[in-house]
């Protein structure tokens, strides 16, 4: 009886986190934290443990360093983390981009680094009070990344991206069609995880083959400058201009 009350008011607090979350969100503003997730990956059927040494891939360094550095470009502080996308039946190391925005800018910015990173895919997450998908993120203490992605597939979950932070990994779930609450809530008790979520809008766009997805990508970057002309240099390149500047002073 006793196991069976504390397990009640565990599931109490997990919605009232939930709903608390959602009406936290639900309001009306066209900017929001946003989220973007690219792989630098180009082989196929990674195994798990091939995704997980990738997370510390030149790489994968090179592909946040140049997420950090488009913060110049779209004038805000873009946030780039190491991440394992993981899935039912398969792993890639990944970059996670945080960071407050528009759907344009978003999308601006997870097809500039899909088309440099030459991948066929990208996803993004976009809040919207009214938005048909739920973002949900997980906030377990660190463990092992691969007994996390098994304990995620056993839940029944068929795709998340995890992120090692200090003293924390968080998870990251997509889920499209709203159907997976049960499933990761469960997941979150097993993981002894707290639990949130965010509706909006998601969007996974590019092309099975590279060179129509490049395509893709770059389509969607013309019609962002095109939008929104005389965009500033990158980080890097702004510091040299000055730094050359600087020199001839």
């Amino acid at each position: 009886m006793k196991r069976r009350g504390q397990i009640s008011f565990r599931s109490l607090l997990f919605l009232v986190v939930l709903a608390w979350s959602s009406a936290i969100s639900a309001q009306p503003d066209q900017k929001a934290v946003s989220y973007g997730f690219v792989s630098p990956n180009t082989k196929q059927n990674l195994k798990l443990e091939e995704a997980i040494d990738g997370m510390s891939s030149a790489a994968e360094t090179q592909l946040r360093a140049e997420a950090m550095n488009l913060s110049c470009v779209v004038r805000t502080r873009i946030r780039a983390f190491r991440a394992l996308g993981s899935w039912s039946d398969g792993a890639e190391h990944s970059v996670m981009v945080r960071f407050t925005s528009d759907e344009d800018m978003l999308r601006y910015i997870v097809s500039r680094m899909g088309r440099d990173a030459q991948q066929k895919y990208v996803i993004y997450f976009h809040p919207e009070p009214a938005g048909p998908v739920n973002l949900y993120t997980l906030r377990t203490p660190s463990r092992g990344l691969r007994a996390l992605s098994e304990a995620l597939t056993r839940a029944g979950i068929p795709f998340s991206t995890i992120v090692p932070l200090h003293g924390t990994t968080a998870i990251y779930v997509i889920d499209l069609d709203r159907d997976l609450r049960d499933k990761i809530l469960a997941a979150a008790k097993t993981l002894h995880a707290t639990v949130n979520f965010v509706p909006g809008k998601a969007k996974l766009f590019g092309d099975d083959f590279r060179d129509r997805a490049r395509t893709v990508f770059e389509q969607d970057m013309k019609t962002y400058e095109t939008q929104n002309p005389n965009l500033p240099a990158a980080c890097d390149a702004r510091h040299a201009r000055h730094a050359k500047k600087a020199t001839k002073q």
